[in-house]
């Protein structure tokens, strides 16, 4: 099996390519603005240095958010257009469950953090599945939302060993005035690991046709142009911003 996992959810998107549970590389790029144009070029790169082809992806992971509501159309359309191509399988994963997976194997519980704005963290809190042999398996203690950290903090009934995620990093001396037992993990977890996808995408069951053409991101809250819609006229007159 060879594997392309892709994440433009965040800032700094991600590919990885894997062979057979073996990484054969990643590649990064770090402006968001640039996603449109290095999804493609980093995809080639590593392809080619593996000297495979599109047609030799047999499947394609892709994260579906939440993050950059840009990114993640960027990402899924991406996916769709490469499936529709090779034929590949499409399996999905979501961000804050991938910043979790790679650090629920030391610590029975994480809350993973991604920076959202205005105040905000896109969160959510999974917990070690021990009845369950694969990497991709977590039991959901809080399903994905968007909080202020401290809100946040106080809606977990069970404080969690582990806080993964850019939203935690920022967050740091609230988590650790709340809990000060617990790890907050550093940058180098900073960002949802397309090679921890890449190498356990295996064990994701893949969309039929169907599903694949009607795979919309996970957003958890409305984008600023959902929110103007929705907002009362007498509102958007009194210049209220949104």
């Amino acid at each position: 099996m060879v594997v392309l996992a892709l994440d433009t959810s965040q800032p700094v998107g991600s590919v990885a390519l894997a062979r057979d549970g073996v990484l054969l590389g990643v590649e990064r790029f770090n402006e968001p603005a640039s996603h449109l144009v290095e999804l493609g070029r980093a995809t080639a790169r590593l392809l080619n240095a593996a000297e495979l082809g599109a047609a030799d992806v047999t499947r394609i992971a892709v994260v579906i958010g939440p993050g950059s509501f840009t990114g993640l159309r960027i990402g899924l359309a991406y996916a769709k257009g490469l499936h529709a191509a090779c034929g590949a399988d499409v399996v999905t994963l979501d961000s804050l469950r991938l910043l979790a997976l790679p650090l629920l194997a030391d610590h029975e519980s994480v809350c993973a953090m991604i920076d959202a704005r205005r105040g905000e963290v896109y969160a959510a809190a999974f917990a070690r599945d021990v009845a369950s042999s694969t990497a991709v398996a977590a039991r959901e203690l809080l399903g994905p939302c968007a909080l202020a950290p401290q809100h946040l903090l106080a809606a977990l009934a069970t404080p969690p060993a582990c806080f993964v995620g850019t939203g935690a990093i920022a967050a740091a001396d609230a988590i650790h005035a709340r809990l000060p037992n617990a790890t907050v993990a550093g940058i180098e977890h900073a960002y949802p690991s397309t090679a921890f996808l890449a190498l356990h995408a295996a064990a994701l069951t893949a969309l039929d046709a169907g599903a694949v053409r009607e795979l919309e991101p996970l957003y958890v809250r409305p984008s600023g142009a959902e929110r103007m819609r929705l907002k009362p006229v007498d509102a958007r007159r009194d210049g209220e911003s949104p």
